[in-house]
């Protein structure tokens, strides 16, 4: 993986605004800060913002591509487990989604139904949330898709795909 400053879009900041490298280093906390902190340069040319703009596009559609590439991953990985005779290979990743959702709902069951002592209660609710958000959804999320992200993802795959 290259170092920030060895991109394009770090290398167009060393000419357009090197105070920013001083402040970014050699990653890139997200190109939201970037641009941000680009916007608050005063002297900038509108060329130089069009293609500052072209570059962070650039930086996003190679992040999603990483993005895109691990679920695809992750998805080969199932297919191979399947393609396996040993049974209990086969069904691991579904007996351990199975699980999680259960004790999930094990869970949620307890934290609604039974009295909670007043000084566990930021744990219960952190752990609840904790459950709700990631596990459940993210196990959801892997056997159905999430309905608006999946499309969006879809959607821009295709798009990179077409470039």
């Amino acid at each position: 993986m290259k170092k920030f400053n060895e991109t394009k879009v770090g290398q167009f900041l060393i000419q357009a605004a090197p105070e920013i490298l001083e402040l970014v280093g050699d990653t890139v906390p997200g190109a939201g800060i970037l641009t941000n902190l680009f916007k608050a340069k005063q002297d900038k040319t509108p060329e130089q913002e069009a293609e500052f703009e072209k570059l962070i596009r650039e930086y996003e559609i190679e992040e999603l591509k990483m993005i895109l590439n691990d679920v695809a991953d992750a998805r080969d990985l199932q297919k191979s487990a399947l393609k396996q005779s040993d049974v209990f290979s086969k069904r691991f990743l579904y007996w351990l989604a199975a699980g999680s959702l259960f004790l999930g709902f094990v869970y949620i069951f307890v934290i609604t139904f039974v009295t909670i002592p007043e000084s566990n209660q930021r744990f219960a609710d952190t752990i609840l949330g904790v459950v709700i958000a990631t596990i459940i959804t993210t196990i959801y999320n892997f056997f159905f898709g999430s309905s608006k992200g999946s499309k969006d993802k879809d959607e821009q795959k295709t798009q990179i795909e077409n470039t």
